[in-house]
């Protein structure tokens, strides 16, 4: 039996289990690809709770079995803290982490492979994207680098760390040998863009003006204003481009008010957000993607891009830095320098054969790493580390790598 641990809340209404659509395909997913039993156990979610594309399954009908923990400060947390130490008892494996499974399976001796998402420092700055206090930033940042070094004990002691994205499988390279990169991202390899599609492109791009997309979340550490910025100085020096924004968050009005602008001449259009396959077949007809992130995270928008045939300009974050030199599909500047940003893309408005190299390498990048090659990547390893944990006695458990 496999259990896996996740962070987003599960409500369960009744007989019937309200989750996030993403979410519950992935888990039929693992089903169809790991041969045992698999439980999931998320954080308790109550029946008000927004869950941004929620579906409503039967209990009955989960070809997987969930458990919910109670993770307030309650009568209800302890008894399901207590369900919660029995299934990771009873497990051969357990997959992830968070609501300290890592303490208890090094107690119980149950092998646990990580799943890693953020470097410190990206962790650091997500934990403190709220707070203007310096004293509360400085206290939060404490707090946040604590924790991470004391999971970090718990990850050396683990079968496995799975690292999504460059960053954190950079950064553990001193904590543990065994570790497997891979690049999250809903493209799979039906939904790449034909490159008949790309190429059709540059027919008549010179007669139309080069369109730059952004999506995302409106707010700082992605950047959203940011793009529109780069967008303002390229109409300034009298490019002809025009931008696209689809998503939503606090900084909607700002980016509203620079796009009405008289500088802005009506070529930079702020929308709603979108679902993510109406997004595929929009971003289709778009030429670059503008990605001003600040933080390191390892986001889904840039494989998703690349399967678009969308080479990527923006800010040299150490994912986008990396992933640019592997991919050889853009560009990256210093962060928090959008002038910078705007000239990369005057180099590729003036130059149609860099940028039709860079949309094809950027599709082909996509189709080496779709959402099938990854999830099978992560999946061999899940089955080959069960199959062998479940050979060893747990009293002689340990790590595989060693």
């Amino acid at each position: 039996m496999i259990t896996m641990m996740h962070s987003n809340p599960a409500v369960v209404c009744g007989s019937r289990l309200l989750i996030d659509r993403k979410f519950h395909l992935g888990m039929k997913n693992y089903v169809n690809a790991i041969p045992h039993e698999i439980v999931s156990i998320h954080p308790l979610g109550r029946a008000e709770a927004k869950i941004m594309d929620a579906i409503e399954v039967p209990l009955k009908d989960l070809d997987y079995r969930v458990i919910t923990v109670d993770t307030t400060d309650s009568d209800g947390m302890r008894a399901d803290r207590g369900r919660m130490v029995e299934q990771l008892r009873s497990s051969d494996l357990v997959y992830g982490g968070g609501m300290k499974s890592e303490v208890i399976s090094t107690k119980l001796r149950v092998p646990q492979i990580a799943v890693l998402e953020c470097d410190l420092a990206t962790q650091i700055r997500i934990s403190v994207n709220e707070i203007s206090n310096p004293l509360r930033i400085a206290a939060r940042a404490a707090k946040t680098t604590i924790n991470y070094y004391k999971s970090s004990t718990h990850w050396r002691e683990s079968i496995g760390i799975h690292c999504n994205g460059y960053p954190i499988f950079d950064e553990t390279a001193n904590i543990n040998a065994d570790r497997i990169l891979y690049l999250d991202s809903r493209m799979e390899s039906r939904m790449v863009v034909d490159e008949t599609v790309v190429l059709n492109r540059f027919l008549t791009s010179s007669q139309r003006p080069l369109k730059l997309l952004f999506s995302g979340r409106y707010e700082g550490i992605k950047g959203g204003l940011s793009c529109v910025r780069v967008a303002l100085i390229c109409i300034g020096r009298g490019m002809n481009i025009e931008m696209h924004c689809y998503g939503q968050g606090v900084q909607r009005a700002e980016m509203d008010a620079l796009a009405a602008s008289a500088e802005a001449s009506g070529k930079i259009v702020i929308h709603d957000a979108v679902t993510y396959p109406e997004l595929v077949e929009i971003a289709k007809g778009f030429d670059l993607f503008v990605c001003c992130h600040i933080q390191s995270d390892p986001s889904c928008t840039y494989l998703e891009s690349f399967g678009s045939g969308l080479p990527i300009v923006g800010y040299s974050n150490k994912m986008w830095k990396r992933l640019s030199a592997e991919s050889g599909a853009g560009f990256c500047s210093e962060i928090g320098r959008p002038e910078l940003v705007a000239d990369d893309i005057e180099k590729l408005v003036s130059d149609k054969d860099l940028r039709r190299s860079m949309s094809l390498r950027a599709r082909e990048f996509a189709l080496e790493h779709s959402f099938e090659r990854e999830f099978k990547l992560r999946t061999d390893d899940i089955n080959r580390k069960i199959d062998a944990c479940k050979k060893i006695p747990i009293s002689s458990q340990q790590k595989l790598g060693s």
